[in-house]
């Protein structure tokens, strides 16, 4: 007993995943991440003292701020901004950002002993 030959094709992984993925939407989220990663060149290393994106909600950029005068300059910034953005990830991926107020500083920073979540480190507790 033999299997239909559409059984006995098999393909390679590479050839199946872009399909998967667009089925999941998740070529969209997987379009957008860059966007997170390449944050600290897109805003300058000032801005990027001050701030942290942390996650694509859409296509809106979210952005942890550690002051209200940084949120305020960041709202004024907030065209030139995606401009870089769409330069960098490509137009329209990203089409917001949306800034919030909190620990804006990442572990990999790692200076004052902060975790991504704002809580102190366990090697840094006495």
């Amino acid at each position: 007993m033999s299997r239909p030959a559409k059984y006995r094709k098999f393909r390679s992984v590479g050839s199946v995943l872009p399909r998967v993925l667009k089925g999941l939407k998740l070529d969209k989220v997987l379009a957008a991440q860059p966007a997170v990663d390449l944050w600290p060149q897109i805003a300058g290393p000032k801005t990027a003292e001050h701030t942290r994106a942390v996650e694509v909600d859409g296509k809106t950029l979210v952005i942890v701020v550690d002051s209200p005068p940084w949120t305020a300059q960041l709202r004024f910034l907030k065209p030139q901004l995606i401009k870089k953005i769409d330069a960098r990830v490509g137009k329209g991926v990203i089409t917001d950002l949306r800034f919030v107020l909190g620990n804006a500083e990442s572990k990999w920073q790692g200076e004052r002993g902060s975790d991504e979540t704002g809580g102190t480190r366990s090697e840094d507790r006495i």
